[in-house]
């Protein structure tokens, strides 16, 4: 999985040697408070309600619609074919493989005929369903999905994440790619995109982009009937916007992510409250949310053990296991026309 500096016109930015951290002050602030206020060694030493491994029989059916893995444009943690198998294992019903470019389609169809093989050959139990994705991250022209759609192993059609954006600080890549038009309104060629996705049982995911684009999507999929996914839904810069917007969004038929990687903070978010995305749960319903992992970043853990941990820290804060199965597989299955 070594990478290769491809960087022609020095858009990624050298980031060798330096990791992100929060300002001084936060971290002097929560040193000081760390064992007094905010964390309390001892009280996190007290959680007698939960286990390793306390999660493990929730996982039978559980769906990760979300995760980064090689081969992609960066080098990843693991390959699909890895966590293919380790998910398999777990009895898990369904991956679906995150491009930011591109497709991986291809990918995912050879992997799913070697789980399959696996369990041919009575090395695996259980093979688990594994899907690609498409992103239309360089133009919105319908010709591409029309296309795309007779693949197999398509999961999904992911709109804009590191390219599109007007803003030129959040593009990265690539050109600027309207979504709606001076008066907030879908573009006809973005509808179109979602008339086809709900004609042929595609999946939208909303990618990186401002609440109000994420609303005219959500809006524009209750219209053609098709269903969708806002990403990133707790956050207010490229989810929902807040909990109002979060809850007129469910009401038109969306499911809203939490990802388990913003529920623990790490390297890549240094500086989050994990209570946060569990209080957005209860506020819009567990009957609106899916949970996935975003994981697959070199400095993360394998995304079934961040997946594991974030389930069993759901346990801890109260949630019940029946809310927990429908938030990790009967909410994903029905997103992605499994139950179909």
């Amino acid at each position: 999985m070594a990478g290769r500096a491809y960087n022609p016109d020095a858009w990624e930015p050298e980031a060798h040697g330096t990791f992100a951290t929060p300002s001084k002050e936060i971290i002097q602030k929560w040193n000081e408070e760390k064992f007094t206020k905010v964390l309390n060694h001892f009280k996190y030493e007290q959680m007698y309600d939960i286990y390793a491994g306390i999660e493990d029989e929730l996982f039978e059916g559980a769906i990760d619609s979300h995760c980064h893995i090689y081969p992609d444009y960066v080098p990843r943690s693991i390959d699909m074919i890895q966590y293919a198998i380790d998910a398999s294992k777990a009895k898990m019903r369904a991956l679906v493989f995150k491009e930011h470019f591109f497709t991986n389609v291809h990918a995912a169809w050879a992997v799913q005929y070697i789980v399959d093989d696996l369990v041919r050959r009575g090395e695996l139990d259980h093979a688990i369903k594994v899907f690609g994705t498409i992103n239309v991250a360089f133009s919105h022209h319908p010709d591409q999905i029309r296309l795309i759609s007779k693949y197999p192993n398509l999961g999904a059609i992911f709109f804009y994440t590191f390219t599109g954006w007007p803003e030129p600080a959040r593009r990265k890549v690539g050109p600027v790619l309207p979504i709606t038009d001076d008066k907030g309104k879908l573009l006809p060629e973005v509808k179109e995109i979602l008339q086809i996705a709900a004609e042929n049982k595609i999946p939208i995911m909303t990618g990186h982009k401002s609440p109000e684009r994420n609303m005219a999507l959500v809006k524009g999929c209750h219209e053609v009937g098709a269903r969708v996914l806002v990403t990133h839904a707790h956050l207010n810069v490229v989810g929902c916007g807040g909990i109002e917007n979060a809850r007129e969004m469910a009401r038109l038929g969306a499911y809203l992510e939490i990802g388990a990687t913003h529920w623990l903070p790490s390297i890549y978010f240094p500086c989050q409250d994990p209570n946060v995305p569990n209080e957005f749960i209860k506020e819009v319903g567990p009957e609106n949310i899916i949970i996935n992992t975003d994981y697959g970043q070199l400095l993360q853990m394998h995304p079934l053990e961040g997946f594991k941990l974030y389930v069993r820290g759901l346990l801890h804060a109260g949630f019940s296991k029946a809310d927990i199965k429908t938030m990790i597989a009967t909410n994903p299955a029905k997103l992605l026309y499994l139950e179909d």
